[in-house]
């Protein structure tokens, strides 16, 4: 009789420990937002309309009376000459390189200043800048930024911002460690943070968003040996979440896609660019000065 209670026991427990064992397990993918597991990103736009604007969580602690300067924050993804013709993605954030040494050529010629968007809080203290400054940033950090962009910004000595995704560095049509450093070695580029797979964070549980913000800043910090201050939301996508996420790794201000062209301290933290289908002719000094927000 006691050898059956006790093996009714032993088996009893062996259960109840399975289960707790299953439920451990299981924990992180049932807090997990849906979005989180699998996001399905739309491959005709690319962007959201959603990313074209401020979070009204984000708005409604907006102050009216902080410090706004005129600056442009020009984006760009490709500069190359797109062989593929179906790549329709690849085109619509693409501009070919003699486009893109006409709009750098001409700007430098009008007495364009420009700067780092890790300037950009110092600029705000500041409160005085030029009316003919700019700040010209690449997304993705893309190997064409080496071969294509960037001996044309070391010909007119025009600093810019690549944001980079870690886990993608050394791939394929992506920049190598090598062509990173050499790039900051110049003194021409900062280099940002941009997640470490290019994750969607907007839809991310706020752990996932946390190490791919934070691991990201720490590996590029690594490789450079110096600060990595700012930070672009892949997809142009945040929350009032991601922005928290951010503000704790320590950076000092971060890009969105929302369009305009005042930086303030109210946007500091999803500062606004003017986009890749809005500067696609030569003409960039009449469409910066068309811009009024």
């Amino acid at each position: 009789m006691g050898q059956k209670v006790n093996l009714t026991y032993t088996i009893l427990f062996s259960i109840v420990g399975a289960a707790i064992v299953i439920i451990l397990f299981s924990l992180p993918y049932l807090f997990k937002k849906k979005s989180d597991q699998k996001i399905k990103i739309n491959k005709k736009d690319y962007y959201e309309k959603s990313a074209f604007t401020i979070p009204q969580e984000l708005k409604k602690k907006e102050s009216t009376t902080s410090a706004a300067i005129r600056l442009p924050i020009i984006m760009y993804h490709y500069v190359e000459y797109v062989k593929d013709k179906g790549d329709t993605i690849r085109q619509k954030v693409n501009i070919n390189p003699a486009t893109f040494e006409w709009q750098i050529k001409t700007l430098k010629e009008n007495g364009y200043q420009f700067y780092f968007v890790k300037d950009i809080p110092q600029l705000l203290r500041d409160d005085k800048i030029s009316s003919r400054a700019a700040v010209i940033t690449f997304d993705d950090g893309y190997r064409d930024f080496y071969t294509d962009a960037f001996p044309i910004l070391k010909k007119y000595q025009v600093k810019s911002t690549n944001y980079i995704i870690c886990d993608f560095i050394d791939g394929k049509n992506f920049m190598t460690e090598n062509q990173i450093r050499e790039v900051v070695k110049s003194g021409l580029v900062e280099i940002g943070a941009h997640t470490m797979n290019h994750a969607y964070l907007k839809l991310m549980a706020s752990p996932s968003a946390k190490k791919e913000i934070v691991d990201c800043k720490k590996d590029l910090e690594t490789m450079l040996g110096n600060k990595v201050k700012t930070f672009a939301y892949p997809y142009g996508a945040f929350s009032q979440e991601t922005v928290d996420e951010v503000k704790k790794a320590s950076f000092s201000a971060a890009v969105s896609v929302i369009p305009g062209i005042i930086q303030s301290e109210n946007n500091l933290f999803y500062l606004s660019r003017i986009r890749p289908g809005i500067i696609t002719t030569t003409d960039i000094l009449k469409t910066l000065d068309s811009y009024k927000k």
